[in-house]
């Protein structure tokens, strides 16, 4: 019997952790001091959808560390400006402390048809305004209820988010690493990056976001406004971080267009770029 119980008690703690490591919330959002943007972000880890239709070719993995959420031992510098649409930024190549793009304006004083979650002030280059109005439009046109939940986040306030799962983690480093960037490898820093939400979830984000209509809609046409998925489900070990269905990077709608010819996801399509 006492062996029974002690299974069961083992049982349980190792579930726990996993819940941990999987943080979820869809009431209560965890809100981090941004210091730009006074953004809330949340960030989960969810692997149940399909990636998107554009990601037709197989997985194959190409780091060199033996598990798919590790950071190289031999960090490099990003090899095109924060400024290129097309700069490489993964967990090999960083950007510096220092960059921040020069172009930041606020999404929601811009743009229509959009929601800015809590109305707060997320920024981002203007230089994708005018395609991301062209989106919100479309998706209204459908139907669809979108809006932001983060955008733009510096260098400081990255190193703050990241630091913040490791404690949720209870500082298991390899758990954090699945579902956060740390400080320079965060494609937010680029100011091309959003996450989304939708009505639909009470505009939560995590994982629960994968099976709305808002999602769906994002993943069959958001391509065509120049944003593609950053870490789409089934490229782990390419990407290395876990399905995130709300986050989406622009890159313009040439390249976005390139990428979907190519039956590419987005990592494998800057790589190749750099």
């Amino acid at each position: 019997m006492n062996k029974i119980i002690s299974s069961i008690i083992v049982f349980l703690l190792s579930a726990n952790t996993y819940t941990i490591v999987h943080t979820q919330e869809s009431s209560e959002e965890i809100k981090q001091t941004a210091i730009v943007t006074g953004e809330i972000v949340h960030e989960t880890a969810e692997e149940e959808i399909s990636p998107v239709k554009a990601a037709t070719r197989s997985p194959v993995s190409t780091l060199t560390t033996s598990s798919w959420w590790n950071y190289p031992e031999d960090i490099k510098r990003v090899t095109r400006s924060g400024d290129d649409l097309l700069a490489l930024v993964n967990k090999e190549y960083q950007l510096p402390s220092t960059y921040a793009p020069t172009d930041l304006v606020s999404i929601c004083s811009h743009v229509t048809n959009l929601r800015c979650f809590n109305n707060a002030n997320y920024l981002i280059r203007r230089i994708l305004i005018s395609d991301l109005q062209e989106m919100a439009n479309a998706a209204i046109q459908d139907g669809i209820d979108l809006s932001i939940r983060s955008a733009y986040r510096s260098y400081a306030t990255q190193q703050s988010t990241y630091n913040y799962w490791l404690s949720v983690n209870g500082g298991n480093i390899a758990a954090t690493d699945k579902i956060s960037a740390r400080a320079g490898h965060s494609q937010h820093q680029l100011g091309t990056a959003i996450d989304f939400s939708s009505v639909e979830i009470n505009d939560g984000l995590g994982g629960t976001f994968a099976s709305t209509q808002a999602s769906k809609w994002l993943a069959d046409n958001a391509w065509k406004y120049g944003f593609v998925i950053g870490y789409p489900a089934g490229y782990e070990s390419v990407t290395g971080y876990s399905y995130e269905s709300w986050h989406y990077r622009y890159i313009g709608k040439e390249y976005a267009q390139d990428m979907v010819n190519g039956g590419m996801i987005l990592e494998l399509y800057l790589r190749s770029k750099n």
